[in-house]
């Protein structure tokens, strides 16, 4: 068993008797005196000869349950507050602070007079500056294509000027002269070619060697064909000749060429205007800020609105816990008007100090008791954040779930929880007042040739009456529990098993009855002082067994 469950174990106190105790006690009060005298007559130090009678146990198979007892309070789960949403009157209150209500019930009514005022208003507005915006829409885009527009025309303009200009140079010129210039090519193709034929009678009139007169002169022919050619597209080209309408044309061409040049002073107006209107219209944007607002306030006052027709419906079933209006009042938006809990989803808030804590999870089943009624639950929330009780002690809030409420549950009244915080099945186990604990760790002690034996075990969950052992004992090992007359126990000391009968006497060989098992409890400031004594009591094999260890968790089922 883990330190921490350990302290668990310790802390807890008892809901059921323990039979093996009980019975143990019937024996141990009336031999009290016997044990007394037999301690005058010769010291138990453990190192007599005499033998010790104890009682012994044997290591077992079964269940093991823990659980955990504590105290807490009927809460709401869900609930809502109303608040006010509009700056209204109350028309009309349907219930009082503790009624029950069911779903879809008119809680409270509004007078809607004032509220629908204040929608018209905000709708007018809206539409003032939605006619605004879109009026300054409309003006910015017809610059824009008036701008469009100009630009254009600018260009075509300047185009057609720059067109007009030179047909006007080309006819006051006698228009460039085609002809000439198609001779002029002619002319430098044929002198290329002669510069050819030349090259090749050149080569002809002084041969090498390796001079191929044949292909020189086929080269030649070559050549003066091209250059007979050539001469003969010279000989179809005439010269210009100027026609008698020459006049007439640069006439027209300078009369359409001032056309385009007022047009295009008429286009650089028109750009120059909207360019400046577009400035103008930067305004746009504060219009379009204005129609947003406007549509954001009118659809906030039809909202307030619908609100205020609708009243203040539960959403769910549920008690009016807090009612803070009276009918007739006038209340300001935000006004908090009551609040309502849910009757269908509840819980209940328990504070859990940090020893249980280290044994509570979310999903753990429990049962509630709640005015003499049973209902089941599961831990549903474990606070993160712990809080100061009346003492100073840290605890932390924990949420059980009921799972199927009733009519029969109030709000903030008391209940009794016992949550199961751990289970195991089929487990090897052994008497609490068998496991004690030294600065080794727990063990248990065994009889070997009649002395007194430890051994160390490790250890799981425990209930009032067993503990878990995961190691170190085997099943229907026998194990000492506590002497007869309550002396303490020490290894190497002589002793005898024994064992209570049906009469209640003390006999050897006989086993103790099983017991029973009880559930922990949840005290914050007696938990540390419990635990600490109870491993005092461990330690001090001078002691009587007490009902120190009355304090262990669970319930055994083995």
């Amino acid at each position: 068993m883990s330190k921490g469950e350990k302290k668990v174990q310790n802390e807890s106190g008892a809901k059921r008797p323990n039979r093996r105790r009980k019975k143990r006690l019937k024996i141990i009060i009336p031999l009290a005196l016997a044990a007394v005298a037999f301690i005058g007559v010769k010291s138990f130090s453990g190192k007599g000869d005499m033998a010790i009678p104890v009682y012994t146990d044997k290591i077992s198979t079964g269940d093991i349950d823990t659980e955990l007892s504590v105290s807490g309070k009927v809460i709401a789960e869900e609930s809502v507050t109303f608040f006010a949403p509009a700056n209204a009157k109350i028309g009309g209150i349907e219930v009082s602070k503790g009624d029950v209500v069911k779903e879809g019930d008119v809680l409270l009514c509004f007078d809607a007079e004032a509220v629908a005022y204040a929608k018209q208003q905000s709708e007018l507005a809206e539409k003032i500056s939605s006619a605004d915006y879109n009026s300054n829409v409309q003006y910015n885009n017809e610059q824009k294509e008036k701008l469009a527009q100009a630009e254009m025309e600018i260009i075509v303009c300047e185009q057609e000027i720059d067109n007009y200009e030179n047909w006007i140079d080309e006819l006051t010129d006698g228009v460039t002269d085609i002809t000439a210039l198609k001779k002029s090519d002619l002319y430098a193709k044929i002198y290329s070619v002669e510069k050819e034929m030349n090259t090749y009678d050149l080569a002809m009139q002084f041969p090498t060697e390796d001079t191929d007169m044949e292909m020189l002169a086929r080269k030649k022919t070559e050549k003066q064909n091209e250059l007979n050619k050539l001469n003969n597209e010279l000989s179809l080209l005439s010269d210009y000749k100027t026609d008698t309408g020459w006049e007439e044309l640069i006439t027209q061409a300078k009369k359409d060429l001032a056309d385009y040049q007022e047009r295009l002073a008429e286009a650089k107006s028109d750009k120059a205007s909207a360019e400046a209107a577009l400035e103008n219209g930067s305004k746009l944007t504060g219009y379009a800020l204005n129609r947003t607002k406007s549509e954001l306030e009118s659809a906030d006052a039809e909202r307030k609105y619908e609100a205020v027709l609708n009243g203040v419906v539960a959403g769910f079933n549920g008690v009016i816990s807090d009612l803070n209006v009276v009918e007739g009042a006038s209340v300001q938006e935000g006004t908090q008007l009551m609040v309502l809990e849910s009757f269908d989803n509840v819980c209940v808030e328990f504070q859990a100090s940090k020893y249980a804590l280290e044994t509570l999870a979310l999903g753990q089943p429990a049962e509630i008791t709640i005015s003499g009624r049973d209902y089941t639950g599961t831990v549903s929330k474990i606070n993160h954040v712990a809080e100061a009780n009346s003492s100073g002690t840290p605890m932390v809030a924990v949420r059980v779930h009921i799972d199927d409420p009733d009519e029969n549950i109030f709000l903030g009244i008391d209940a009794k929880l016992r949550i199961l915080t751990a289970s195991e099945k089929g487990v090897l186990q052994a008497p609490v007042e068998a496991v004690n604990v030294d600065s080794k760790g727990q063990f248990c002690y065994v009889i070997e040739n009649g002395i007194l034996t430890k051994k160390y075990v490790t250890t799981g969950i425990s209930s009032e009456s067993y503990i878990q052992i995961k190691d170190g004992l085997d099943q229907n090992q026998e194990i000492v529990t506590t002497s007869v007359y309550g002396i303490g126990l020490d290894e190497g000391m002589a002793v005898t098993a024994m064992a209570v009968t049906a009469g209640d006497m003390a006999v050897p060989g006989a086993q103790a009855e099983p017991g029973a098992g009880t559930t922990i409890t949840d005290d914050a400031e007696t938990q540390e002082s419990t635990v600490n004594a109870t491993a005092q009591t461990q330690e001090d094999t001078g002691n009587f067994e007490t009902g120190a260890q009355d304090t262990e968790a669970g319930t055994n089922n083995g």
